[in-house]
Protein backbone atom coordinates (compact mmCIF):
# COMPACT_ATOMS: atom_id res chain seq x y z
CA UNK A 1 0.00 0.00 0.00
CA UNK A 2 1.41 3.38 -0.91
CA UNK A 3 1.43 6.21 1.48
CA UNK A 4 -1.39 8.35 -0.69
CA UNK A 5 -3.74 5.21 -0.07
CA UNK A 6 -2.82 4.79 3.53
CA UNK A 7 -3.47 8.89 4.26
CA UNK A 8 -6.47 8.69 2.17
CA UNK A 9 -8.16 5.61 4.33
CA UNK A 10 -7.22 7.57 7.59
CA UNK A 11 -8.49 10.59 6.25
CA UNK A 12 -12.02 8.84 5.65
CA UNK A 13 -11.80 6.92 8.77
CA UNK A 14 -11.75 10.19 10.84
CA UNK A 15 -14.34 12.10 8.68
CA UNK A 16 -16.53 9.06 9.40
CA UNK A 17 -16.14 9.47 13.11
CA UNK A 18 -16.37 12.97 12.91
CA UNK A 19 -20.28 12.60 11.46
CA UNK A 20 -21.01 9.40 13.65
CA UNK A 21 -20.12 12.03 16.75
CA UNK A 22 -21.97 14.69 15.04
CA UNK A 23 -25.22 12.59 14.57
CA UNK A 24 -24.81 11.07 18.10
CA UNK A 25 -24.68 14.61 19.77
CA UNK A 26 -27.94 15.38 18.17
CA UNK A 27 -29.49 12.01 19.55
CA UNK A 28 -28.10 13.45 23.19
CA UNK A 29 -29.62 16.28 22.56
CA UNK A 30 -32.67 15.14 21.84
CA UNK A 31 -32.65 13.05 25.02
CA UNK A 32 -31.97 15.62 26.94
CA UNK A 33 -34.86 18.15 25.42
CA UNK A 34 -37.09 14.61 26.10
CA UNK A 35 -35.82 14.86 29.69
CA UNK A 36 -36.13 18.09 30.61
CA UNK A 37 -40.13 18.41 28.76
CA UNK A 38 -41.35 14.70 30.23
CA UNK A 39 -38.68 14.21 33.45
CA UNK A 40 -37.85 11.35 32.61
CA UNK A 41 -35.88 8.65 29.85
CA UNK A 42 -35.73 5.27 29.13
CA UNK A 43 -32.95 3.14 30.31
CA UNK A 44 -31.52 2.81 26.68
CA UNK A 45 -31.86 6.24 26.33
CA UNK A 46 -30.32 7.09 29.68
CA UNK A 47 -27.31 4.69 28.53
CA UNK A 48 -27.02 6.25 25.23
CA UNK A 49 -26.84 9.66 27.10
CA UNK A 50 -23.86 8.47 29.39
CA UNK A 51 -22.08 7.06 26.65
CA UNK A 52 -22.00 9.92 24.61
CA UNK A 53 -21.21 12.19 28.03
CA UNK A 54 -18.05 10.07 27.78
CA UNK A 55 -16.95 10.27 24.59
CA UNK A 56 -17.44 14.06 24.61
CA UNK A 57 -15.45 14.25 27.77
CA UNK A 58 -12.84 11.76 25.78
CA UNK A 59 -12.45 14.26 22.65
CA UNK A 60 -11.77 17.47 25.13
CA UNK A 61 -9.40 15.05 26.91
CA UNK A 62 -7.14 14.65 23.44
CA UNK A 63 -8.26 17.86 22.11
CA UNK A 64 -7.22 20.42 24.77
CA UNK A 65 -3.43 18.96 25.18
CA UNK A 66 -3.18 20.00 21.33
CA UNK A 67 -3.73 23.07 22.49
CA UNK A 68 -1.47 23.77 25.59
CA UNK A 69 1.42 21.19 24.95
CA UNK A 70 4.28 21.72 22.84
CA UNK A 71 4.97 18.49 21.00
CA UNK A 72 1.35 16.85 21.83
CA UNK A 73 0.87 15.63 18.07
CA UNK A 74 3.74 13.52 18.65
CA UNK A 75 3.04 12.56 22.38
CA UNK A 76 -0.78 11.78 22.34
CA UNK A 77 -0.52 8.67 19.77
CA UNK A 78 2.08 7.21 21.85
CA UNK A 79 0.01 7.39 25.07
CA UNK A 80 -3.60 6.32 23.24
CA UNK A 81 -1.01 3.31 21.79
CA UNK A 82 0.27 2.45 25.83
CA UNK A 83 -3.00 2.85 26.67
CA UNK A 84 -5.35 0.85 24.50
CA UNK A 85 -2.70 -1.93 25.46
CA UNK A 86 -3.54 -1.78 28.96
CA UNK A 87 -7.28 -2.15 28.10
CA UNK A 88 -7.65 1.67 28.51
CA UNK A 89 -9.52 3.16 26.24
CA UNK A 90 -8.92 6.89 25.45
CA UNK A 91 -10.65 7.54 21.73
CA UNK A 92 -14.01 8.38 21.52
CA UNK A 93 -16.28 5.13 20.46
CA UNK A 94 -17.06 6.42 17.19
CA UNK A 95 -12.91 6.35 16.50
CA UNK A 96 -12.21 2.82 18.08
CA UNK A 97 -11.80 0.26 15.06
CA UNK A 98 -13.81 -2.51 15.33
CA UNK A 99 -10.53 -5.10 14.91
CA UNK A 100 -9.71 -8.35 16.83
CA UNK A 101 -6.25 -7.26 18.95
CA UNK A 102 -3.56 -9.60 17.93
CA UNK A 103 -2.26 -12.56 19.49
Amino acid sequence: MNIKAIIEEHAHHFLLGIKTECARDKEAGIIIRKYISEGKISEEEDHLLKSQLMDSLKIIGIGVPFILIPGASIIMPILIKVASKHNIELMPSAFVSEKTPDK
